[in-house]
């Protein structure tokens, strides 16, 4: 299985670890995609604890300045993405999840479909299909 990890920010921190503690399957590869605005994830990633207590691989790679959803979208079927984790960043007075445009163009992009879940801290699209697979 493979899992593209969203970073919008180094203070991330909570659905990293969400991500990570219970999304990501042990062996499984996950691609943290971070914004160009991101510049470094090494104190991040640190942080967070030593990526082999989750028994995963993992890679980082960016996105290009002035990207589009279709760049994410086209990077998840380059990679066979299964999963796509985005952080929630912001709540409603009554505890609901805020979705910011990034996250509501990827869940609607025509090309991209799958299950929309929602965690405490993390918003995941999984068991991903993509248009023209069979």
């Amino acid at each position: 299985m493979t899992m593209i990890l969203v970073v919008k920010s180094v203070d991330q921190h909570p659905s990293i670890r969400e991500a990570l503690g219970s999304v990501v399957t042990p062996g499984e590869t996950v691609y943290f995609l971070r914004l160009p605005t991101v510049r470094c994830l090494g104190p991040l990633i640190q942080e967070i604890s030593p990526m082999v207590e989750y028994d995963v691989e993992y890679t980082i790679d960016c996105l290009p300045e002035g990207y589009e959803v279709s760049d994410v979208v086209d990077f998840a079927v380059e990679v066979g993405a299964d999963r796509i984790c985005i952080g929630i960043f912001e709540r409603t007075l009554t505890g609901k999840a805020r979705i910011d445009d990034l996250t509501q163009s990827i869940v609607l992009h025509d090309h991209v479909s799958g299950d929309l879940v929602v965690g405490e801290d993390t918003i995941i699209l999984e068991n991903l299909s993509y248009e023209g697979e069979e």
